[in-house]
């Protein structure tokens, strides 16, 4: 039986003479970091750690794992405990999602996982821009849903760039008036992240982009978070995606930044 949170780091404490080399590295960041496991892929723990991606799912099988996502979820459930959740968006919009209700929780927690120079870079480039232009395929939705949400209540003038539609990616002309690009990708869908990245590449425009792989097309951003697939499936997890992007919004609106009026989106 694997070792549950608790007896994670001892265990690894105990045979660490007995790990090879990459092992050690790998033994030495999860010590380190193993509160921020549940938001860090198993491709950001091995450019941590120098090793290879198959090293890390080979290192946590041999601690008795199924892979690397059942550590996480093991760590994830004894450092989170169960929140509820609250829908946010107009009836009929189809923008609807739930998000965590705890939301001071959810962010110090989030946080903490992250590091302190977790949400900051994301933030910096950001700062003090207008529009900010979030934009995301149908994956998507949900977390572009989120941040337009709490970007506007934040005070923050906010595009939403949801589909290809002629008249929507219009709005990526914002780039090249002082705006900035928060591209999410999440999935096979990746095309109007890609687009908008590109947009803002070409308008010389701040941007940052949460994937769910670094190789995803949006991962050609300035600045880009990786964020976790789903412990059991592999899937890209909408839970992290949102967790992330409430860190973010957090972190934008507690800026000082110019109050603009809002401008009207169409429909």
């Amino acid at each position: 039986m694997p070792p549950d949170a608790s007896e994670l780091a001892e265990v690894l404490r105990r045979d660490y003479e007995r790990f090879s080399p990459a092992q050690q590295a790998l033994a030495r960041y999860l010590v380190d970091h193993l509160s921020e496991l549940p938001l860090v892929s198993a491709h950001e723990v091995a450019q941590a750690a120098h090793c290879s991606p198959a090293t890390v799912v080979r290192f946590a099988q041999a601690l008795g794992y199924a892979g690397y996502p059942e550590l996480q979820r093991t760590v994830r459930h004894a450092h989170r405990p169960g929140l509820g959740v609250r829908a946010i968006g107009t009836p009929g919009s189809g923008m609807r999602v739930q998000v965590l209700d705890a939301d001071r929780f959810a962010l110090e927690d989030v946080a903490a996982r992250l590091g302190a120079d977790g949400i900051q870079p994301l933030v910096t480039p950001l700062a003090s821009v207008a529009p900010i232009v979030v934009a995301g395929d149908q994956a998507a939705r949900p977390v572009l849903a989120l941040l337009e949400d709490r970007l506007a209540r934040g005070g923050r003038e906010v595009l939403v760039v949801g589909s290809g539609e002629p008249r929507i990616r219009m709005r990526l002309g914002a780039l090249a008036r002082g705006g900035g690009l928060i591209a999410i990708s999440v999935g096979k869908e990746a095309r109007v992240a890609e687009y908008a990245v590109a947009a803002a590449r070409s308008a010389g425009a701040p941007a940052v982009a949460l994937v769910d792989s670094s190789l995803s097309a949006a991962a050609r951003a300035p600045v880009v978070r990786v964020v976790p697939s789903e412990e059991r499936s592999g899937e890209p997890s909408l839970t992290a995606f949102i967790a992330v992007a409430q860190a973010l919004a957090h972190g934008l609106t507690a800026q000082q930044v110019p109050r603009r009026a809002l401008t009207a989106i169409p429909a």
